[in-house]
């Protein structure tokens, strides 16, 4: 006899945007069912949303839970909270509990939701992104991405055994390469004083890229959205425009390198978050991932090195899901 499948909750919250799907784990198999987004203002807290989820799929009985947010998980065990920037929501254990009934539900970063996910993904799920090597078998693996801020993690591993390290990588110090770059961040350094990373490599950071070069050009000032930068880089319109797009994509470059030559990334460099696999499948082009791939690979003496370790653009949508579903199958075992 064939025993039914248990039923796990994932859910991913941003600061604008949450989804939710059901998971099926029977024996060896996952699957992840249909996303159900919603905005996150439309609800008051997290266990308002949860609960209309719920009802809307016939109030399921729950085996596990997992649920990550954009950034830092504080406390530990049933204390655990993420508190979003954007967003009043308390994303934490005490609250998954309340509201699904799961006594040990998962809290998690987003990314490292989305390293976990990684073992998992099928060769459609990626784009391989250059490089004369291919991953090596439980070498670290590397996740960055762009979107509202920059976020970073990792995958290492103990003999078969993954663990995640999940840190803030995106507010490490922003190195400039060149004097256009150096005249950037100075002009930056002015505004803002420390910039990290992700002050320019995050969507709010290509606007704030834009701006800089205006500034710096002495041109009439035009305030642009990330989305119409983007636009305007493709349609070759805005030499301003392009410019910006081409210094993100080579920070970009430069940033992943570092983490990848800091964790020995042989696994894999993996990009994420929604600018770059949003551009790659509404703009095909506009990442450049020559630029990129030069920036990742020019570490000095260890430029051969870097040449041997592979990245990817991962183009599964919501792959964090995939990565909360498997991890919440493990409280099962």
């Amino acid at each position: 006899m064939t025993s039914a499948p248990e039923t796990l909750l994932v859910a991913d919250i941003g600061g604008t945007n949450a989804r939710f799907a059901l998971a099926a784990a029977r024996g060896g198999e996952l699957t992840v069912g249909p996303v159900a987004l919603v905005r996150t203002a439309a609800y008051a807290s997290l266990d308002a949303a949860l609960d209309a989820f719920l009802e809307a799929e016939g109030r399921p009985s729950l085996a596990a839970a997992a649920i990550c947010a954009a950034g830092p998980v504080e406390g530990e065990d049933a204390s655990a909270v993420i508190h979003l920037t954007n967003c009043p929501w308390e994303v934490g254990v005490a609250a998954l509990a309340r509201a699904t009934g799961v006594a040990r539900p998962r809290v998690m970063n987003d990314f490292a939701a989305l390293a976990l996910a990684v073992p998992h993904l099928a060769a459609g799920d990626v784009a391989p992104i250059g490089g004369e090597g291919v991953p090596v078998a439980a070498a670290p693996v590397v996740v960055i991405g762009a979107g509202t801020g920059l976020g970073v993690s990792a995958l290492v591993f103990d003999g078969a055994q993954a663990h995640v390290v999940a840190g803030e990588g995106g507010h490490v110090d922003l190195a400039p390469k060149g004097p256009r770059e150096m005249a950037v961040l100075s002009h930056l350094q002015v505004q803002f004083g420390h910039v990290s990373a992700e002050r320019v490599l995050s969507g709010p950071g290509l606007a704030t890229l834009h701006a800089a070069l205006v500034a710096i050009d002495g041109a009439a000032p035009a305030p642009l959205t990330p989305e119409e930068i983007a636009i305007r880089a493709h349609g070759a319109e805005c030499p301003l425009s392009r410019e910006a797009v081409a210094l993100f994509c080579g920070w970009l470059g430069a940033v992943a390198g570092d983490v990848a030559l800091t964790l020995g990334a042989r696994g894999g460099v993996y990009i994420a978050g929604g600018i770059v696999p949003g551009w790659a499948a509404a703009m095909p082009g506009l990442f450049d991932e020559k630029l990129f791939r030069a920036r990742f690979e020019a570490k000095g003496r260890l430029e051969s090195w870097m040449k041997k370790v592979p990245a990817f653009v991962v183009t599964r949508p919501n792959a964090a899901l995939l990565g909360l579903a498997h991890a919440a199958r493990e409280d099962l075992l």
